[in-house]
This record gives C-alpha cells, structure tokens and sequence, in this order.
C-alpha cells in the first residue's frame, strides 16, 4: 500500500506555526500543529496546502517540505485527490470546506474547531460526512491527551464510583474556546445523549436576535440521560476540570499538564478525602494520537474515538446555551429545535 495523501486547508497557526507558541512551556503537546503532526507518521505524506495568501503557504512549504501551493482549496482537492483534509481555516469556513472535502473523495477529515457557526451548518456537515462515509476527527484535542485518558480509563475501571459531576472552570467563547471545554465534558460523560441545557450568557443578547457577530461566552448545566450533570463554568481557572465520582475525583491544572487524584477515606462521618498518587501514564502529542486514530478508522472501516457526531454535540449544546438565555433561562431540551441561529467564530 502507498502512502495516505495529506493536505491542509489554510495556513495559519494551526496548520504548522502554533508549535512555536507552546515550546517551552506545554511541550507535551508538541507536535501541535497539523503540518508537525503529520510530519510523524512516514506512512502520510503531506502533499498540498491552500490559502489566499501565497506568503503564508510559502513559508509553509519551507518548514515542511510541503510539495505544492494552491490559493483556491477546491483546486487542490480535486486536483491532488487526498485522503486526507485538514481544515485550519477561520470558523466561518469550516462547513463548507469539511461539506466540499467529504463529498470531493476525502476518505478522512481532521477539522479545527468550532464545528460549525449554525446548527444548519452543523446538520449538512453530518450529512455530507456520514452520506460519503469519511472518517472525522475535530481539534478538540484534550480528548486525545493521553493523561485525559488514563483517567477515563481509571474512572471506567470503577476505581472510584460512578460519574456524577463534570466540571470545566473555563468557557470563553461558547464556539470557538468552549468547544474544548465542551469536548471534555461529553468525553467524561461517556458522550451519553443530553436531555437539556440550561444557559446564562454574558453580556446584552437580545431574545428575538437571529445572528450574533460576536462568540458569544456564558456558563451553562448540561443534563445526561445516564445522569451526570456538566458544568460549563467562565472562571479565571483556565483549561482546568474535574470529574466528581461516588467515591472520588481527579481534577486536572495546567491544561491537562498535571493531573490529581482524590478517593473516599474509609470510616469518615463526613465525606473526607484523601489525595492518592495518579497512576502513570506516557506523555504523547495529542495531535499525533488524533492523526493515529483517525488513520486507524480510515483503515479498518471502524469509528474514530470522536467522530463527526460526537463533534457535532459541541455546538449542539453551544447554541442550546444562547436559546436557553433569550428564553429567561429556561430549559432547552434537545435537540434544539430552531437550528437557524448563527453565530460568528474566529
């Protein structure tokens, strides 16, 4: 077998710059990007890259030793017939890039957040990817770290009771930040279906708006069918959560750098915990273990530890948040059943 044809649409940070960003302070993210990413695995071959500004693909190009350059990405996926698109564009674009890649051969798709600025989007991107068969993955890559991992795996193990509680202490913008915070929630809450979503969001919204132009940022309860509740906080405690148990809870600081492990002391009147050490686990690039999925699902025709629905529920629950605020607060019960609300994101 020859090797998987990559290309990457858009050449900014994502694409193969934001690795420079980390170094030195979250190296165990490195590779980040996806150029860096892909550059991993000798089995890919990272043949094209499109943007408008041939500057950007040009230093790109260098970096990576990336063959050739397109201005228009349609051109390049029809011409260059991937089989695998990365989209880093702005957010704005990613439905209708990820739409023309699934119904233009691409076998996968690894697309940066946020999923899509509607839920109109959002619904013909699953369509189109689930109607052509391609595999999908989203850059919501703390559900690839590996010590997130560990500690699912810890967690299903029974090792301190059932999920009762998650709780991400960051927010930001509900498209483009809070997707990962989203991603992480659902992650931990076994991505079991959401019955409602109760949200506050901050600032002036009116209740008969159609559009924002801004991300809109808020806080927001996240019911589960199998009972755990999430909790979308906007705190100063950035990238930071925690999963409360029966018996215990691991939280997590520094970005998923460091991670912490409480379990029920025996024979306490009132619920006192006891730190205990977080098992080991070996640091890997979340990047490079999205890339690994995704080429494993393409490869065995089975899922992607993510997959397009699964991303999809990000903004599902983002926009059931800005319904539930111009309704007073109220319950929204999903699926959200107005999907024309759109949302600007970087």
């Amino acid at each position: 077998m020859g090797k998987l044809k990559a290309v990457i649409v858009g050449a900014g940070r994502m694409a193969g710059t934001i690795d420079d960003e980390v170094r030195g302070e979250l190296d165990w993210m490195l590779p980040y990007s996806h150029a860096a990413g892909y550059a991993e695995f000798p089995e890919i071959e990272l043949a094209a890259i499109a943007d408008l500004d041939p500057a950007k693909t040009a230093s790109l190009q260098q970096r990576y030793g990336i063959p050739r350059a397109y201005t228009d990405y349609r051109e390049m996926i029809v011409t260059d017939r991937p089989d695998i698109v990365s989209v880093t564009t702005p957010g704005t674009t990613h439905a209708e890039i990820t739409v023309f890649a699934a119904e233009n051969g691409a076998r996968g798709i690894y697309c940066e957040k946020a999923f899509a600025c509607s839920l109109e989007e959002a619904d013909r991107v699953v369509e189109a990817v689930e109607r052509n068969g391609a595999k999908f993955n989203m850059g919501t890559l703390r559900r690839w770290n590996s010590g997130a991992n560990r500690a699912k795996q810890l967690i299903d193990d029974g090792e301190i009771g059932a999920v009762n509680s998650v709780i991400s202490y960051s927010c930001g913008s509900l498209l483009h930040s809070a997707s990962h915070f989203i991603d992480m929630i659902l992650y931990f809450a076994d991505d079991a279906p959401v019955e409602w979503v109760q949200g506050n969001i901050a600032g002036d919204l009116d209740p008969k708006a159609t559009r924002s132009d801004d991300d809109l940022g808020g806080t927001a309860v996240i019911q589960f069918a199998n009972g755990v509740t999430g909790y979308l906080m906007n705190t100063p405690l950035w990238a930071q959560y925690e999963v409360v148990c029966d018996a215990g809870a691991i939280r997590t600081v520094n970005d998923c750098g460091q991670w912490d492990l409480w379990k029920m002391a025996q024979g306490t009147k009132y619920r006192q915990y006891e730190a205990h050490p977080f098992p080991e686990y070996e640091r890997e690039s979340s990047t490079v273990r999205l890339i690994r999925d995704l080429v494993q699902a393409m490869e065995t025709g089975g899922e992607t530890q993510q997959g397009v629905r699964k991303a999809a529920m990000t903004a599902e629950i983002a926009f059931a948040a800005v319904e539930s605020h111009q309704r007073g607060g109220a319950r929204v019960t999903l699926p959200v059943e107005d999907r024309s609300f759109w949302m600007f994101t970087h």
